[in-house]
């Protein structure tokens, strides 16, 4: 019986070890990798542009970045990211200005969603920043707000048992043997596969929460403009969605507030041809999203040159 205790303490002592050992490997396999946008903006250092772009997928499906460099001269690159909140969008910044990236002009996507119920906290995209909470700031940012990514930073092995639906076993493979595909171009745009359309014509949005501009909007706009940086706010294409008046109203309310103007969108393209689903473009909507066929004043492209 006295062994027991002995075989247990040597057992579990075994366990941290492999624990440890896998993280390790883990992180550093998962930090090679260039299958999410964290892992591609962490290679990013040193580069230097005329514009990007931030937002969620709204601003992230369709819309070419190489188009606008071809049709403006300038050099665009797109940091936004499926689901990205305020939140998110404010690390991302951090990060790209921490590694020494520099834009003149950010365009970043402000509509009634982000303004609403896409305001607070963070979405499941976060946990694209799993394999590098030993970098300092990014760790020191999220622990800032929820005291668990202590425990998923020092825990061996806990980070990749939680999220393993993200950064599991399949993955594991998959990144080790190159297979994976990348999901956007060098200049972060991402295409969608097809014109097909999703949704229905019955669409709307009600928010639960009141309009409002947000501590992390707030302090994202702060930023740019500490470190020399045009903010540029924008909506994008939807269609037909429903919302209250006050809903649509409150974007443009909200940023004259800030001082600033918003170049709104909403409205812009509204056909069913244009898009994916309600709320997303597909390949024809973005493009004409990106660069119009005339002037180019009502499109990404007039707004960031």
């Amino acid at each position: 019986m006295r062994k027991f205790p002995t075989n247990i303490g040597i057992a579990l002592g075994i366990l941290l070890c492999v624990a440890w050992i896998a993280d390790d490997r883990l992180t550093h396999l998962f930090r090679g990798g260039r299958t999410v946008k964290a892992q591609w903006q962490d290679k990013m250092h040193g580069e230097h542009f005329d514009v990007a772009i931030i937002g969620s997928s709204r601003a992230l499906w369709n819309i070419d970045m190489n188009a606008i460099n071809a049709r403006c001269g300038l050099h665009a690159i797109s940091l936004a990211n499926n689901h990205f909140r305020p939140a998110e969008m404010l690390l991302a910044l951090k990060i790209f200005l921490r590694n020494g990236n520099t834009t003149k002009r950010l365009l970043i996507q402000v509509d009634s969603s982000v303004l609403t119920d896409e305001q607070e906290g963070f979405s499941s995209t976060l946990y694209d920043f799993v394999p590098f909470l030993e970098d300092t700031l990014i760790y020191d940012y999220l622990y800032q707000r929820d005291a668990e990514w202590s425990w998923l930073r020092h825990v061996p092995f806990w980070r990749y048992a939680k999220y393993n639906f993200k950064w599991g076993l399949e993955q594991t493979l998959r990144t080790a043997l190159g297979s994976r595909s990348d999901p956007f171009d060098s200049t972060g745009s991402y295409f969608s596969p097809n014109d097909r359309f999703y949704c229905s014509y019955n669409y709307s949005f009600e928010p639960k929460i009141a309009p409002h501009f947000g501590e992390d909007l707030k302090a994202l706009i702060t930023l740019c403009r500490s470190n020399g940086i045009e903010p540029v706010v924008f909506s994008s294409p939807n269609f037909m969605v429903a919302s209250p008046e006050a809903v649509r109203a409150a974007p443009h309310r909200l940023l004259a507030a800030e001082g600033l103007v918003l170049y709104d969108f909403s409205d812009s393209l509204n056909a069913e041809a244009n898009f994916n689903d309600n709320r997303h473009l597909n390949r024809t909507g973005g493009a004409l999203h990106t660069v119009a066929d005339r002037s180019g004043d009502l499109s990404i492209a007039g707004v960031a040159n």
